[in-house]
């Protein structure tokens, strides 16, 4: 599997599509993304037990911004303020939520 983008775009104001270099495109809800947060917060750092309830994140959640962090993440700050989550491209592709990839 490879986790290097070719291209990163929002799709709208839902949603992001990352194609990747073999091919593959995913597209993720903002949503999803915030309820998968990997941060300490919402995150257990040693357990890896998740502490956010993803039923808490707002139903109309958007991305209000987004940078890369250096040549292998993107950071989001999403509408409910929070912004301390850091997604590598691994994760993110493990992450993808299409047929194919949870089978």
């Amino acid at each position: 599997m490879n986790a290097i983008p070719s291209s990163i775009e929002k799709v709208n104001d839902d949603a992001l599509r990352i194609q990747w270099q073999d091919g593959h495109s995913s597209e993720y809800a903002f949503r999803y993304l915030r309820q998968r947060c990997p941060c300490a917060v919402c995150k257990d750092e040693w357990t890896g037990e998740q502490l956010l309830d993803p039923e808490s994140v707002p139903h109309d959640l958007k991305a209000t911004g987004a940078d890369v962090v250096g040549n292998y993440a993107l950071s989001f700050v999403f509408s409910d303020a929070h912004g301390s989550g850091i997604y590598s491209f691994e994760k993110l592709r493990d992450m993808c939520p299409c047929a194919e990839c949870s089978k």
